[in-house]
Order: structure tokens, then C-alpha cells, then sequence
């Protein structure tokens, strides 16, 4: 009797009362605190850099988005560059210390994003997208109203897919025609203000003023930025991404 008493407590001890207390925890809302890793997840913020050449680059340029990456990540904001593409064109980019998903795709038009748009967003599931397109159309000849409604019905796209998603459109960069870019700028800050929602933000951010499409200047051929026009795009991103990103 004596040993079937100690064995008896014994029992009690190492699995009844843990087992009580922890029902009594969970009856009074104790519940397990959440790891570092699982809140830093929770608070991630995905973001997709849509557009072409500008947003791709070749494989002699790292793009905008190695500067923005950086300066996202310094000033601590917990973020993800998405897309199905990883590639510059013909290669890959000069340094890999940056994160290299994107949605940029060297000579598209606006059409042509817009036909992929859908899958892309499904699949990547962005918080916040960075569009920078028109410049192909300017070049290869479409008119502005027509690559104002194809940006329409992409935000529409868009938004069918994430009704609470950000958009960040840019007022491009001098390429092609500069008269016709100003003008398509023009339309495309219309169009920000037209499709603005609290729900769901549309902002154009200005990323014509103050870039020099000289040779050597912001691009390294009239066209396409060099590491001082990345870095000047990325600046403008970096400032307009602050109004809609969580605090870091």
C-alpha cells in the first residue's frame, strides 16, 4: 500500500497538475507569445516592381530597385521584392546583394503587362506595387489614350485581385519623345487622382523632374539609367513608399 500511495503521488504530480495548470492558462486567455520570426513575418510587407527596361535592366546595370532595397532595409522596413522574374536582360544582374524579384520585362507595353498582370498578382500576392510604364508605347508609336486606358483597366486589374492594394504609378523618366512624355505625365497624374481610393491609394510620384536623360548624365544611353539615375528613382520611390509602408 505504502508503494502504491508514493507512485500514486508521484503520478499526480508529474502529469495531473501540469496538465491542470496548463488548462487553467488557456482558460484565462494565456495563451504562447509569438516568436520574433513569426511577428517579423506577420509585419512583412510584399512589394512588386512592375514595368520594363527601367524596372529590368540589363546585366550591365543592377536597376532601381538594388537602391531602393537598400535604402528600404537600412531605414528597417521589413520587406519583399516579388515577381515570376529574376533575370536582367541577357544575364543577370552585376552584384546579388539585393533582393531580385520583379515584374520588369525589357520592350513591353503597357498591353502586354496587362495580359500577365492577373496571373503574376495572384501568384505573388504584392502589398504594394511600383508601376513605371509608357515608355515602349511612346517609342513604338501608341497613342496616349490608348496607353492611359490600358493603365486604367491595369489598375482595375489589379485591384479585382487585392481590393486594398497600393499602388505607386510613376510620372516617367525622359524616354522617346519628351513632349509626348510630358504629356503622358500629365494623364497619368490625372489618372492617380480619377482612381485614388482611401481603401486602396493610387499615387503618382514624379520620377520626370530632375532626371537628365543625357548620355552619361542619369542614363549610359538616352534612354536607360545608369547608377545615377537607379539611384535617383529609387530615391523618389524610397519617399513616396514611406506614406504607405507600416512603420519599420
Amino acid at each position: 500500500m505504502i508503494w502504491l500511495k508514493s507512485n500514486l503521488n508521484l503520478f499526480i504530480r508529474r502529469f495531473i497538475l501540469p496538465t491542470c495548470f496548463a488548462g487553467m492558462l488557456l482558460s484565462i486567455g494565456c495563451a504562447p507569445t509569438r516568436t520574433p520570426q513569426a511577428a517579423q513575418s506577420q509585419n512583412l510587407t510584399r512589394i512588386m516592381p512592375i514595368g520594363d527596361s527601367i524596372t529590368q535592366a540589363d546585366s550591365n546595370h543592377n536597376s532601381y530597385r538594388r537602391p531602393l532595397w537598400i535604402q528600404l532595409r537600412q531605414a528597417g522596413y521589413n520587406v519583399d521584392f516579388v515577381g515570376s522574374n529574376r533575370e536582367h536582360f541577357q544575364g543577370s544582374a552585376p552584384l546579388s546583394d539585393f533582393d531580385q524579384d520583379h515584374e520588369g520585362h525589357w520592350g513591353w507595353r503597357v498591353d502586354e503587362i496587362l495580359k500577365q498582370i492577373d496571373a503574376w498578382v495572384r501568384t505573388s500576392q504584392p502589398d504594394i506595387v511600383l508601376i513605371h510604364l509608357g515608355s515602349n508605347d511612346i517609342v513604338q508609336g501608341q497613342s496616349l489614350e490608348s496607353t492611359i486606358e490600358e493603365l486604367r483597366q491595369l489598375i482595375q486589374t489589379l485591384r479585382k485581385v487585392n481590393p486594398r492594394l497600393k499602388m505607386l504609378i510613376a510620372e516617367t523618366i525622359p524616354c522617346g519623345e519628351e513632349a509626348q512624355v510630358r504629356q503622358l505625365n500629365r494623364l497619368i497624374v490625372n489618372l492617380a487622382q480619377e482612381t485614388n481610393t482611401q481603401e486602396s491609394p493610387v499615387i503618382a510620384v514624379n520620377q520626370f523632374s530632375g532626371f537628365n536623360p543625357a548620355m552619361g548624365k542619369d542614363t549610359h544611353d538616352g534612354c536607360h539609367p545608369n547608377e545615377s539615375g537607379e539611384k535617383k528613382i529609387a530615391n523618389r520611390w524610397f519617399a513616396a513608399l514611406k506614406t504607405v509602408l507600416p512603420s519599420p
